[in-house]
């Protein structure tokens, strides 16, 4: 069960508070899949959507993009509602109960994983670490192996991953580890998944978000990968490749996009001066913390994690 009141008492006055999802699930999974509580339960979502309302004002980044246009201040208690990396829990659990209380939303998307369904590296890896009971690992990059045992063991072993390779992914492709790991396992390497913690939104539902008067799509890269630590070429790939995609398969022009990771390393001048040449207005961090309502500049805001 999330802290409502936590989450409530970001609404105060001279602040804006963006809040930051990944999925909405029916129910509880076993395991460790979702330890990280990326997704967390409808009930508990619709609690907060309820609450969030009753105190603050819902605000489209559409409207937020309008107020530092004008250079207006945002109205006190104002919040905004955003999802990354276009999970299809989004539209099937999510979207109507915003619809119902009439809250407004901004999803973000990686077009490839949207385009072929595809699982995130680490995604792939918590899918694995769950199927073991007992093994030892080697990592390549480390002479000390890593003995998992027990659920504990799993969950330190997917955040030294998540430690290691989010601040330094250079240290080893993903994609080699990804199947490294799966091989010591003895499991059969997955790219995809229909589960519910997996399953991505298709282009159908994307247009239907996108043609919804309360909601905007926005690109997320094009393979979820952190645009800052990425050679110039290769960064502009992937935010034009997404962009591209957007328009091409969804018929969607946006100045909406939110850079995957989020944090200081992932994104810098470059990446921000790329997007602004592609036509985004707007494009928040994932680096935890609250707006001033008057804002300057709409290529840094801070998001609040729900979880």
């Amino acid at each position: 069960m999330i802290d409502l009141d936590y989450y409530v008492k970001k609404l105060q006055k001279k602040k804006f508070s963006i809040f930051l999802f990944h999925g909405v699930i029916k129910e509880s999974v076993n395991g460790i899949r979702n330890y990280t509580k990326k997704h967390i339960l409808e009930e508990d979502f619709e609690n907060l959507m309820i609450n969030l309302k009753r105190y603050g004002i819902p605000l489209a980044l559409d409207e937020v993009v309008q107020f530092h246009k004008k250079n207006m201040p945002l109205p006190d208690f104002s919040f905004s509602i955003t999802f990354d990396d276009g999970f299809e829990n989004n539209y099937s659990i999510a979207r109507p109960i915003l619809e119902k209380l009439s809250i407004p939303a901004t999803f973000y998307v990686s077009t490839n994983l949207i385009d072929k369904n595809l699982m995130t590296w680490i995604d792939q890896i918590e899918y694995c670490i769950d199927q073991i009971n007992s093994k030892t690992l080697d990592l390549p990059w480390s002479n000390v192996p890593f003995k998992i045992s027990s659920k504990k063991t799993k969950i330190k072993f997917l955040n030294y991953l998540r430690q290691i390779l989010k601040k330094d992914p250079v240290i080893y492709p993903s994609k080699k580890l990804v199947r490294y790991i799966f091989q010591q396992c003895g499991i059969n390497l997955i790219r995809s998944s229909d589960g519910p913690l997996d399953k991505k939104m298709n282009w159908k539902q994307i247009s239907n978000l996108h043609n919804n008067k309360l909601f905007s799509v926005g690109g997320h890269s094009h393979n979820h990968v952190s645009l800052g630590l990425l050679e110039p070429e290769e960064m502009k790939s992937e935010i034009q490749k997404s962009i591209n995609y957007l328009k091409n398969k969804g018929d969607i022009e946006s100045q909406h996009y939110s850079y995957p990771e989020g944090q200081d390393i992932d994104y810098n001048k470059n990446v921000e001066k790329l997007l602004k040449i592609s036509g985004i207005k707007c494009c928040p961090t994932a680096i935890d913390g609250q707006n001033n309502n008057i804002l300057n500049n709409l290529f840094n805001l801070k998001r609040v994690m729900v979880v």
